[in-house]
């Protein structure tokens, strides 16, 4: 929660900061918006890691322990966990737009803000999983011969294909080279990542999430600019589908964008 929290301030910090860029007191400010598209690089795949499935462990746990019974009065308990290797995505088409704001009139030309959003489409592959089934049943009346039973079990699961779209909508702090041609950049930030799944996934979350990125602007006249850039994004989805495999895991992706911006 409190990582939520402080992304939540970032971005309402950022909104605030661009506002003050574009009003009138500061028209003579340095600020920009632009647009770009890009695609996942074939060479750095998405993927989804840490991958839990408590949901499916349970029902696998009780396949496993059928003497067990829920809430019954003497008390047994199952407890269980089931992990998974890497989940691989589709590499996909990324578009996205900016807005942000230099510090030009206050002596610093070389650092900004930035907001921005960004939509893409890792879509989750048909694949064969590979699983490991952790499960402890715990007896409601222990004795001889009535003592608690674990098991450590492989498997695996097969996927079918799950449409995922993600939404970004990030505030990220710039650091740039200020040249009159060139100027290179580097950018971290964090924002909400929304996602939403169909398929045999299937569910929708917004998480909080980080961007890490670094780029390149090539500026043709003063007011226009190309850049080309690479971003980094990472976010952690939880319980995904609530009513499936209660699908969590860890999404990274890398992926190469170019534009063109507009500097007022």
């Amino acid at each position: 929660m409190r990582i939520r929290h402080v992304l939540v301030l970032l971005v309402l910090s950022g909104c605030l900061s661009l506002l003050l860029a574009i009003s009138p007191q500061q028209s003579d400010a340095e600020w920009y918006v632009g647009g770009y598209g890009g695609y996942s690089l074939p060479v750095m795949p998405e993927k989804l890691r840490d991958v839990q499935m408590p949901l499916e462990g349970e029902r696998q746990a009780q396949a496993q322990f059928p003497q067990f019974v829920p809430n019954n009065v003497f008390g047994n308990k199952l407890t269980s966990s089931l992990s998974g290797s890497d989940i691989s995505l589709k590499n996909s088409a990324i578009f996205g737009g900016k807005a942000g704001y230099f510090f030009k009139d206050e002596g610093f030309s070389w650092l900004g803000v930035e907001l921005e959003a960004f939509t893409t489409q890792p879509t989750i592959k048909q694949q064969t999983v590979t699983t490991t089934l952790d499960a402890t049943y715990i007896p409601g009346s222990p004795g001889p011969g009535n003592e608690a039973t674990s098991i450590s079990q492989p498997g695996t699961l097969q996927l079918t294909e799950s449409s995922m779209r993600l939404v970004t909508v990030l505030f990220n702090l710039i650091a740039r080279y200020p040249g009159t041609t060139f100027q290179p950049y580097v950018g971290i930030g964090g924002g909400a990542f929304h996602f939403s799944s169909s398929g045999q996934i299937d569910g929708r979350q917004v998480v909080p999430g980080l961007n890490a990125q670094l780029g390149l602007k090539v500026l043709a006249t003063e007011e226009w600019g190309l850049f080309v850039e690479g971003k980094y994004n990472y976010a952690t989805i939880t319980n995904l589908d609530p009513a499936g495999f209660g699908f969590s895991g860890v999404y990274s992706s890398f992926n190469a964008v170019a534009g063109v911006a507009y500097h007022f």
